[in-house]
């Protein structure tokens, strides 16, 4: 909606069409995890009503309504009541995000089996959970333990596997370990290492079997992961790139005359290593709809590509990443260099202050920033969206020592964490 909001601002007078197969559009997916944890009303997870679209902007928009095939300059879209019509395009966005990895185990399909893309998952699971009292998270990545943490919250006992031996895989294992003990803490059942075999049960589930064991429980949600969603790229002879996503310049455009991509479906650039790349991600996103929707409107615009942020909170903990871990580092080719530094979010003497934990990974050879990892009580989101500006532009950890960051008793020490890590960073660079 973001690049048919912004066609429609730049050409007002032109046809935009969008097809959506759920009932909503511009909605939050990713607070699906605080509904279901009782945090948030159902209705403020659509952040405008559909007529904002028809009526204020002038957007053509077809819910429940599937576009089942592609062809140039024309597609047919099939509604829910099985009435199919065919269009005719001039320039096209594919805009059709990711879809949840399927979980391909037998009993994959019983009913209390979950999966969370739409509003409609949301209004699903709500119901399946209501009736439950032990509920397994099978995946312990972002969704997996924000859900692990709002369930506990909803009073549910939670079973979290994951088949990893950490959580968080895009952490480093030192510091995904905070959150593993965090979670833990806060009573999460956590199974690492152990691979879900089957889900077992009558006509619902009842049982998680594992090659370790077998878990009773009442229903269980699978967050393990997402695949971007090209069905309809391939039927117009898209290319698709080395991730499996479509591949685009940076301009959005695809190697089909007048065909774009943008959002989950797309890739982009990695700002570290100059490859393409794949960022499923909500701001990555919408930048990119912002860019797809310029150019398709034709105001000459690119996206210079993203360094994978993103922040969560786990219980009382915060965590962010940007950039490369130390082993997707090692994997790209660099030499890296890490340091993990304890620090505190204010000032030792003012009340609050929480302990946070920073690590800051650099190239040995030239001392540019890689990628940072933040867990801590608070203050978390500060720095890492710092440590992701100096990421994205190609900072050395001199830059980031130098960095010239806010300081306040209420809201840092005078050596902020994230300072400290870049001098202690620089300093086992010059050794």
């Amino acid at each position: 909606m973001t690049a048919a909001s912004r066609v429609k601002r730049l050409k007002p007078d032109l046809r935009v069409v969008v097809f959506e197969r759920s009932s909503y559009v511009s909605y939050g997916q990713c607070g699906i995890p605080y509904f279901l944890g009782g945090l948030s009303r159902f209705e403020e997870l659509v952040h405008y009503p559909l007529r904002v679209f028809t009526e204020e902007r002038g957007i053509e928009v077809h819910v429940r309504t599937e576009v089942v095939e592609a062809a140039p300059g024309l597609l047919r879209a099939r509604s829910a009541d099985g009435s199919e019509v065919v269009y005719e395009w001039d320039k096209l966005l594919i805009a059709t995000g990711a879809r949840p990895r399927r979980l391909n185990v037998p009993g994959a399909d019983l009913e209390g089996v979950l999966t969370l893309r739409t509003l409609e998952d949301a209004e699903r699971a709500q119901r399946v959970l209501a009736r439950a009292r032990r509920v397994a998270v099978v995946g312990a990545g972002y969704i997996g333990v924000e859900l692990a943490e709002n369930l506990t919250r909803a009073g549910k006992e939670v079973v979290l596997f994951e088949i990893l031996p950490q959580v968080m895989p895009t952490l480093d294992p030192e510091m995904a370990k905070l959150v593993e003990e965090e979670l833990r803490r806060n009573g999460v059942e956590v199974h690492l290492g152990e691979k879900v075999v089957e889900l077992a049960g009558g006509t619902s589930v009842r049982r998680v079997v594992t090659d370790e064991g077998e878990y009773h429980v009442d229903a269980v949600l699978t967050a393990i992961g997402v695949v971007p969603e090209v069905e309809l790229a391939k039927q117009l002879g898209v290319e698709l790139g080395r991730t499996g996503a479509v591949k685009t310049n940076s301009t959005l455009r695809t190697n089909v005359e007048g065909v774009y991509a943008a959002g989950d479906v797309a890739e982009t650039t990695n700002l570290v290593t100059g490859k393409p790349d794949w960022f499923p991600l909500a701001p990555v996103a919408n930048k990119m709809g912002y860019v797809a929707g310029s150019n398709l409107a034709g105001l000459a615009e690119e996206f210079p590509g993203a360094v994978g942020t993103a922040v969560t909170k786990v219980f009382g903990l915060e965590v962010g990443r940007t950039g490369l871990t130390e082993k997707r580092a090692r994997e790209e080719g660099f030499n890296p260099v890490s340091v993990v530094v304890e620090g505190r979010s204010r000032a030792g003497y003012y009340p609050g202050s929480a302990t946070m934990r920073v690590k800051l990974i650099a190239d040995s050879e030239t001392g540019r920033l890689l990628g940072a990892q933040i867990v801590g009580g608070e203050g978390v989101l500060a720095r890492i969206n710092a440590a992701a500006v100096l990421v994205s532009r190609g900072a050395t950890a001199r830059e980031a020592f130098f960095s010239d960051l806010g300081y306040a008793p209420p809201f840092a020490p005078v050596w902020d964490p994230l300072i400290t890590a870049a001098r202690v960073l620089l300093g086992k660079l010059r050794s």
